[in-house]
């Protein structure tokens, strides 16, 4: 039996569907693929750079992300959606989505093939090697002990854009907005996706991509988040002679807007006035990112991020005397108000990730850090 008729035995295509509404894979068997297991660990026998590499990044957390734990037990109903970016092969769910007329009451079957630790791995690597010929491959003289496939579109945007690039409404209140790759398109940038988050690297006799997939550099639940491409420059800042703050950000390396991605992103851009002894006088805050209402239906009703190549210049007039001007950047990948939505759904005893955990969970991080005498 082929691997595509065993597909169709054990688990019916949802004929039609987008791709996040399936799995990206059919029940797979190590045996039929001529590996050892379907594992991370089981592929680093022999890829062991390219495992330790996976295991630092955001997608080797997309199931264990506290963030993620929350807002999928917020409203378990549509989660099964969720899970097919999550944990994208069909043997890490519980159950299989074989139709559904109503995303609240998706007919369901059991499903035996389901490995509750590779589930753990979320997107892992048969996530994107999985082929029905083999291992997919976009080197055409691999020898492997398995079977292996040469496909040059593995490390093409489509690869990347299954999954991050979703915009759907779902019900009024329930929508899916991940964009990136259009915002890629509309501005027109050729290079792929990976020739930025996945650099070439060198590797013993050999040359790979790295597989850690630096993005922000938020990790997901990590106190040492993963290194971060940082596609914004800070030009400043500067004082006018009549003492007007002037600085300009710039999206000088990423190939789509500033932030990306969940709509919950955004830059917290603060200036603070300070005097002698370090009190703060007066204060600025800048918030650029998407802004939304997400009840009772949800609306994106701004949106001032910074488009591929921009540089917006932003000025300041304190206002009043000072010893020193602070300024700071930072990304925040979860805002203070979901955070504490989320803390009191778990302290009234609602399903989620442990309180703590989310409590420590890392929401932001300073890209830039810069002061400057006012005198």
């Amino acid at each position: 039996m082929t691997i595509r008729s065993r597909w169709l035995v054990l688990m019916p295509i949802l004929v039609g569907a987008s791709p996040w509404e399936r799995p990206r894979t059919p029940v797979l068997e190590a045996s039929a693929l001529g590996v050892t297991g379907l594992k991370a660990s089981d592929c680093g026998t022999c890829h062991t750079a390219v495992a330790s590499e996976w295991s630092t990044s955001i997608h080797a957390a997309a199931w264990t992300d506290p963030q993620f734990q929350a807002e999928l037990h917020k409203d378990p109903e549509v989660g099964w959606l969720c899970l097919n970016c999550h944990t994208p092969l069909a043997n890490q769910q519980p159950e299989r989505v074989i139709s559904f007329d109503d995303i609240r009451a998706p007919v369901t079957i059991a499903n035996p093939s389901f490995d509750a630790e590779l589930r753990e791995e979320g997107v892992t690597c048969l996530t994107c090697h999985w082929r029905e010929e083999g291992i997919a491959t976009t080197r055409a003289d691999v020898r492997a002990p398995h079977a292996t496939v040469h496909d040059p579109d593995l490390a093409g945007d489509q690869t990347c854009t299954v999954c991050h690039q979703a915009t759907a409404r779902l019900e009024d209140a329930l929508v899916c907005h991940f964009n990136t790759g259009s915002e890629k398109d509309a501005a027109g940038v050729k290079q792929a996706c990976t020739d930025c988050h996945m650099p070439v690297v060198s590797r013993g006799s050999g040359h790979g991509r790295l597989h850690s997939w630096p993005g922000s550099g938020l990790g997901k639940g990590s106190s040492e988040p993963p290194a971060g491409l940082n596609g914004l420059d800070l030009e400043g800042p500067n004082l006018s002679p009549e003492g007007e703050l002037e600085f300009t950000l710039v999206n000088a390396r990423a190939g789509h807007m500033l932030p990306s991605g969940d709509p919950e992103r955004y830059l917290d851009v603060r200036a603070s006035l300070l005097d002698g002894s370090g009190g703060t006088v007066s204060s600025q805050r800048w918030r650029i990112g998407q802004t939304w209402v997400w009840s009772p239906r949800a609306e994106k009703t701004d949106d001032n991020r910074l488009g591929v190549g921009e540089r917006r210049v932003m000025r300041w007039a304190p206002g009043a005397k000072g010893a020193s001007i602070r300024l700071t950047v930072e990304h925040v990948r979860l805002s203070p108000e979901n955070l504490d939505y989320h803390l009191k759904l778990l302290e009234s005893g609602h399903p989620g990730p442990p309180i703590d955990v989310l409590r420590s969970y890392p929401t932001r991080r300073t890209l830039f850090d810069r002061s400057i005498a006012t005198r």
